[in-house]
C-alpha cells in the first residue's frame, strides 16, 4: 500500500512538472579519484554511478573523496560506506552515501540593473554596490542495491536531494536501474542502465521539475594486470550530445601502486594514480579540460578504508 502511494505521488508530481535537460548533476559530479581517473567510468560503486557493479564487492568498506572543480570555483565533498552482507551464503552488500557540492562567491545582479525602459542593459543603469554574493549548496544521499539471477545482476538506486541557491530551496528525489551481464569467466561484463528513470525536484517558489532520463550501456574486460573500461549513451531527449567514458587501469598484483588514464565527452583527459596499501587506498586524479573550456583542471583525492582488514590488524594488536 504504501509503495502504490509513493508512485501515485511520484506520477501525479511527473505529470504536472517542466521537463529540464540539466537535472541530478550533483551525482554525476560526485565521482571518487578511481571512476574520475578512468575518464568517469563508473568502475566501482563508491564514486560512480552504475548501481550493478556492487557485484564486485568483495568486503565492507569506508570511502571520503574532496574534488576541486575548475581550480576551486566548486568543491564536492563525499563520504560512503559499502555494507558487504551476506544471507544464506547470498552476496547482497548495500552502498550508502552522503554528497554535497558547493559554490560560493557567486555574483548577485538582480537588483543592480535599473531599467530606463527600453529593456537593454546600459552602463549607466547598473548600481554596482547592489550587487551580493550568494552561495548554492546541494545535498545527496545515494542508497543502492542489487539482486544476482545466476550471471544476471539487476541493480537499483534511491537518491534523494536537498538544493539551497539564495532565497529559494528545492526537494527532488529520482532513482536509477541497471542491469549487467557477466560473461567469459567473470572477465566481462556487459552493462545497460537508464539514470533518473523516476527525477522530480520541487521548488520552494511551487515550480516542479521533471529530470530527463539518461540511457548508457557498455562493458568492461579483465586481463591479468589490466581492466579497461567503456560507457556510450544519450538523453532521452532530440538533439543531445553523446555521452561516453573511456579509460583502463592497470596494477600488477604484487604491487601497491595503480596507474590509471581515460577520455570522455567533457575532458580532454584524465590520467590517476592510486596506492594500495592493502587495509588503505589512497587514489588521485586530475581532469584536463578540453581547450574551448575557460575553467581550470579539476583535481580529486580519494580515501578508502577496508573495514574488515582494520578490524584484523586491531585485533592483532590488542594486549
Amino acid at each position: 500500500m504504501v509503495v502504490k502511494i509513493i508512485l501515485f505521488s511520484i506520477l501525479t508530481n511527473v505529470m504536472v512538472a517542466e521537463m529540464v535537460q540539466y537535472g541530478g548533476e550533483i551525482f554525476k559530479d560526485g565521482q571518487d579519484a578511481r571512476n574520475a581517473g578512468m575518464g568517469g567510468y563508473s568502475i566501482s560503486i563508491a564514486g560512480g554511478r552504475n548501481p550493478a557493479m556492487l557485484i564486485h564487492t568483495k568486503e565492507s568498506s569506508v570511502h571520503f573523496s574532496n574534488k576541486e572543480k575548475f581550480g576551486g570555483l566548486a568543491r564536492v565533498t563525499s563520504v560512503s560506506y559499502v555494507h558487504y552482507g551476506k544471507n544464506d551464503k547470498i552476496q547482497s552488500p548495500i552502498h550508502v552515501s552522503i554528497i554535497n557540492r558547493s559554490v560560493e562567491n557567486i555574483s548577485d545582479t538582480r537588483t543592480a540593473w535599473f531599467d530606463d525602459g527600453n529593456s537593454t542593459p546600459e552602463l549607466g543603469e547598473i548600481n554596482y554596490f547592489n550587487i551580493k554574493e550568494i552561495t548554492q549548496n546541494e545535498f545527496g544521499v545515494k542508497i543502492a542495491f542489487f539482486r544476482r539471477y545466476n550471471s544476471f545482476v539487476l541493480g537499483t538506486c534511491l537518491k534523494p536531494t536537498y538544493t539551497s541557491l539564495a532565497d529559494y530551496s528545492a526537494w527532488g528525489i529520482s532513482g536509477d536501474i541497471a542491469a549487467l551481464v557477466q560473461l567469459f569467466e567473470k572477465k566481462m561484463d556487459i552493462t545497460l542502465r537508464i539514470e533518473d528513470i523516476i527525477g522530480v525536484n520541487k521548488w520552494s517558489t511551487g515550480k516542479n521539475e521533471t529530470i530527463v532520463p539518461l540511457i548508457i550501456g557498455g562493458g568492461q574486460f579483465q586481463f591479468h594486470s589490466l581492466l579497461l573500461g567503456f560507457e556510450i549513451g544519450s538523453e532521452i531527449m532530440g538533439n543531445t550530445l553523446l555521452n561516453y567514458n573511456a579509460g583502463f587501469e592497470f596494477h600488477q598484483e604484487d604491487e601497491i601502486v595503480i596507474f590509471r588514464g581515460g577520455i570522455s565527452h567533457n575532458q580532454l583527459f584524465s590520467a590517476g594514480i592510486g596506492l594500495n596499501f592493502n587495509m588503505v587506498q589512497f587514489d588521485y586524479a586530475y581532469l584536463h579540460p578540453y581547450d574551448r573550456n575557460p575553467f581550470e583542471p579539476t583535481q580529486i583525492i580519494s580515501v578508502g578504508i577496508i573495514l574488515e582488514k582494520f578490524d584484523w590488524i586491531k585485533g592483532k594488536i590488542t594486549p
